[in-house]
């Protein structure tokens, strides 16, 4: 067995950014329901469903992690749906805010292994 790995700040950012992205949209479904229990319902399936594909094909220690171009499709259709999603309940910022964190993030962190892959 290997030794501790070091997390990359890369990688906090990109887990930030998705966490901003996941409450956003959280918040907005939440908002746009009509009704409590609507709302709470499609808010709660929207967050179940991001943590499954964070968790499975979108964090850096996912074992079937989609591979940069996949990333890069998936965040590039999830982010506009949720910023069209936060102007509709007027909380835009911070959306643009989390898919910018997202988009950075998965870049240099995905750079930062092919430079540790061509160093070995």
């Amino acid at each position: 067995m290997s030794g501790p790995q070091s997390i990359s700040w890369y990688s906090v950012v990109l887990l930030a950014g998705h966490m901003v992205m996941a409450v956003v949209a959280t918040w907005s479904l939440w908002v746009l329901g009509s009704g409590f229990w609507v709302g709470l319902g499609a808010a709660l399936l929207a967050l179940i469903a991001y943590g499954f594909v964070w968790r499975l094909r979108l964090a850096p220690a996912a074992h079937n992690r989609f591979t940069y171009r996949q990333r890069l499709t998936v965040h590039l259709i999830l982010g506009p749906t949720i910023v069209v999603l936060a102007v509709l309940t007027s909380i835009w910022l911070p959306a643009l805010a989390g898919i910018s964190m997202v988009l950075l993030g998965d870049a240099l962190d995905s750079r930062t292994d092919k430079e540790e892959l061509e160093t070995s």
